[in-house]
């Protein structure tokens, strides 16, 4: 190899790896991905892969959804009521504030519903969802329920209120009982939820009621009222459950 060939390769060379240094500056500069909470790579100052620092902190990122133990529909008249259970299974995190979608399918399999609301829920807590949907429920075969948009808080900052229920029977078609705060705030709205099951142990009726301005310690008595014409009323109630929550 002569002084002139070498001294080509060791320009070209040269020029190849100034080429090279400009695109991928211009590649830095205009076309590779700004950094995200969501591309899986711990490359902004997080202290885990897309959690902490400028993104969600690391233990809200790795909490549990929330899951549901049951989801039913209920006739009531002419129209169709929806109840789910559900529970947040993480102990030291509440959600102040979360958004579900429950979906009502036909006989045919299309969707013929969808109802949408807010809610919350408590660490480590079990509660229940009860919709009332203008359906026939002969025409309806499948329902399905999503979880959206959590606002999560540490139990600590998001403290479920204390509110007792008792002397809870059944009147007619009612349940009736009495509610307490157990505060030393006012609550000023307070919805109750009222489950009755057969000797079974299978729900077979659901509905609420809502009371206003309970006052610190204070006592008021409840009413949940259930259509007349439900099939429950000519089947032994075994068991009743009262869920009780302060509204936010």
């Amino acid at each position: 190899m002569n002084f002139r060939l070498a001294k080509q390769i060791i320009y070209g060379a040269g020029y190849l790896t100034a080429l090279f240094l400009i695109v991928f500056i211009v590649y830095l500069a205009r076309f590779k991905p700004a950094p995200t909470c969501f591309d899986n790579r711990q490359n902004q100052g997080e202290l885990g892969v897309d959690c902490g620092g400028p993104c969600l902190s690391c233990e809200i990122r790795t909490l549990k959804p929330l899951e549901y133990s049951w989801l039913k529909i209920l006739p009531a008249q002419d129209q169709t009521i929806v109840a789910a259970e559900i529970k947040n299974l993480n102990p030291g995190w509440g959600a102040s504030f979360f958004s579900y979608s429950i979906d009502i399918y036909g006989d045919d399999g299309r969707k013929i519903k969808t109802i949408k609301r807010d809610s919350f829920i408590y660490a480590g807590e079990i509660k229940y969802l009860i919709e009332l949907a203008e359906i026939n429920p002969k025409n309806t075969r499948e329902v399905k329920i999503s979880f959206s948009d959590f606002n999560w808080k540490s139990d600590e900052k998001f403290k479920k209120p204390i509110i007792q229920t008792r002397e809870v029977k059944i009147e007619e078609s009612a349940i009736i009982g009495f509610l307490t705060n157990n505060n030393v705030f006012k609550l000023p709205k307070v919805k109750a939820i009222g489950l009755l099951y057969d000797q079974y142990g299978f729900l077979i009726a659901a509905s609420k009621t809502e009371l206003e301005n309970i006052g610190a310690f204070e006592e008021k008595f409840f009413k949940i009222n259930f259509p007349k014409d439900t099939p429950w009323l000519n089947i032994n109630v075994g068991k009743t459950k009262i869920y009780v929550e302060a509204i936010k």
